[in-house]
């Protein structure tokens, strides 16, 4: 195979960014057809990126034959079902963060894709950043000793409007609000250079907007050894939104957002300089660089560099997060089928439960 035909599912928002990274690639990826339940989006969206094919129906995508990879760029409650619908179909699919609702419908995803024998990418483009990189190259070199302390916060804004589409703010469609949608990267990223914690205590609340999810969250997330303070938010009313993570070793520390690592010793501060020449600078962003890593992953039968299971862990965190402010209790990982959490549905019900509680209290 020297091209894959490309169908997207969702022609709102982000799938514009998808388009674009698929026609950056040429020859390598051919944009064959569009689907969104609503019919003049879809047709808008075809007739902006030259797409020969348009619907409503997502069926008229996965019947065609010169579809191999199929973006998933839809509301979250909807990538479970759809997903498992086109790998039934014969196409690798490649979804928007979060992989799904719930890890029981991760699970199941998982097991079409393996069923089916096709690839399932999530999208996590932090990964792909070049500071990203090199700060797991420290950490793996150990350069900055031990880690004992890192502090997470994605302090964001969301204006009142932008909970007005339909299936943001609610349990049962965007699955949680700041934690699983907007600082679900911070969480992965978190993953990808610290690994999982063995236990969380987190609490969540709702303060600024009319909704049922949460719009601030505080953690505390344990680990042999270390510790770290993780927040999230969409009521942060200052001039821009914030991330920060910093992670304290015994021997120096590295900020994000932007990338400084530093160490008082100076061999140690030197070596740190030589490793993060060691790797190039991203040439494109990265959340295109992600969409062409799973297109070559079809070409070249590879897994894709952030595969399903990754997503689910990542999954796994927020979960635990929500299970533990659910309980108000520290949660142990990993989550099993036995945890209240783990199903769509006794995630909804400890939902249902929390917001009651909390409705007797004020």
């Amino acid at each position: 195979m020297e091209t894959v035909g490309v169908g997207i599912i969702g022609a709102g928002g982000i799938a514009a960014a998808h388009a674009k990274a698929y026609q950056m690639l040429g020859a390598k990826a051919q944009l064959i057809g569009v689907s969104d339940i609503d019919e003049e989006r879809a047709r808008a969206f075809a007739r902006r990126f030259e797409v020969p094919l348009w619907s409503s129906e997502n069926e008229e995508i996965f019947k065609r034959d010169d579809i191999q990879v199929v973006s998933l760029c839809l509301p979250h409650h909807l990538h479970a079902p759809i997903a498992i619908a086109a790998l039934q179909a014969g196409k690798h699919v490649l979804v928007e963060k979060p992989l799904a609702i719930s890890l029981e419908e991760a699970d199941a995803m998982i097991r079409a894709a393996q069923k089916a024998k096709r690839n399932l990418g999530v999208v996590f483009q932090l990964r792909f950043e070049s500071d990203v990189q090199r700060a797991r190259l420290i950490l793996e070199r150990g350069l900055i000793g031990t880690p004992f302390y890192a502090e997470v916060s994605c302090l964001w804004w969301r204006r009142p409007m932008y909970y007005e589409n339909s299936w943001r703010g609610k349990w049962a469609t965007e699955g949680g609000g700041a934690v699983i949608n907007q600082a679900t990267h911070h969480i992965d990223l978190l993953i990808y250079l610290l690994g999982m914690p063995q236990r969380v205590y987190a609490e969540i609340d709702t303060i600024a907007h009319k909704i049922e999810v949460e719009d601030w969250c505080l953690a505390t997330l344990y680990w042999d050894g270390m510790k770290a303070s993780f927040c999230a938010s969409t009521c942060a009313e200052l001039e821009a939104d914030s991330s920060r993570m910093l992670i304290l070793g015994a021997n120096g520390s590295i900020q994000m957002f932007p990338f400084r690592p530093h160490s008082r010793q100076e061999e140690r501060h030197l070596q740190i300089a030589e490793a993060c020449r060691t790797i190039p600078e991203q040439e494109i962003p990265g959340h295109t660089a992600e969409i062409h890593d799973f297109v070559f992953s079809v070409l070249e039968k590879r897994e894709p560099r952030v595969p399903a299971a990754e997503g689910r862990r990542t999954l796994e965190l927020v979960t635990a997060v929500y299970q533990s402010a659910f309980t108000k209790d520290v949660v142990q990982l990993p989550i099993t089928p036995e945890s209240p959490c783990y199903t769509t549905a006794g995630k909804l019900e400890m939902a249902r439960r929390y917001t009651a509680r909390k409705a007797e209290r004020t």
